[in-house]
């Protein structure tokens, strides 16, 4: 799933998609009357708007976006669908439902990403200052007598550990952010699948309107 907010998260989440979604096999095969949309070499693209939010779950361009945006009536929940020159867009609220609990596993590894980003930040911060009071000690140095200059190596031998201590959890957490990547991944795979399944399913069913 892709929260389209501009945070960390739904900008990992999107490049995920964006990378399931050209791995994936072509599974949207429309019915005769839609037979021109049928491009193999034409990725599939969409746009799926949350009701009652302004956020999305996508994987397309940001004229994509633009595109569901102005066809939505206020904040109601639509999933607008591209491949090639054809273009669509689904109101049908079974099948908005179908789309949207395909991505609900990954809006929760999108704010478990959120959260490890953000103690990601703090450590980085932590880091930050720890560096300036090295940088300071290091110009005390300088010029300071030979038993200050003892104390002042202890006090950065001390500020070097600390940073070892924060290199260390930021170690962790970058695995911890690796493995939820895969995850994302794997399950953008999935969606991407199911999905592609979905809307052909809505075009058979006369679901889809065309909208260009």
């Amino acid at each position: 799933m892709t929260k389209f907010s501009g945070s960390l998260r739904t900008r990992a989440i999107l490049l995920l998609m964006l990378a399931a979604f050209g791995a994936a096999p072509l599974l949207f095969q429309p019915s005769p009357a839609h037979a021109e949309t049928a491009r193999s070499s034409d990725p599939l693209s969409y746009v799926l708007l949350h009701e009652g939010t302004n956020s999305s779950s996508m994987s397309g361009s940001m004229d994509d976006l633009r595109r569901a945006q102005n066809l939505r009536s206020g904040q109601e929940e639509l999933l607008y669908v591209r491949q090639g020159d054809a273009a669509y867009v689904i109101r049908d609220a079974a099948t908005l439902r179908q789309a949207r609990d395909l991505f609900k596993r990954q809006e929760e590894l999108g704010e478990r990403q959120g959260e490890l980003g953000s103690k990601q930040a703090a450590l980085g911060e932590r880091q930050a200052k720890l560096g300036e009071q090295q940088a300071r000690l290091g110009a005390l140095q300088a010029n300071a007598s030979a038993s200050w200059q003892a104390e002042l190596g202890r006090q950065q031998g001390e500020l070097g550990r600390q940073q070892g201590e924060l290199g260390r959890q930021q170690g962790i957490l970058g695995q911890q952010q690796g493995e939820l990547g895969r995850q994302q991944g794997e399950l953008a795979r999935i969606a991407s699948q199911k999905l592609r399944i979905l809307i052909a399913d809505a075009l058979r069913r006369g679901l889809a309107q065309r909208v260009n």
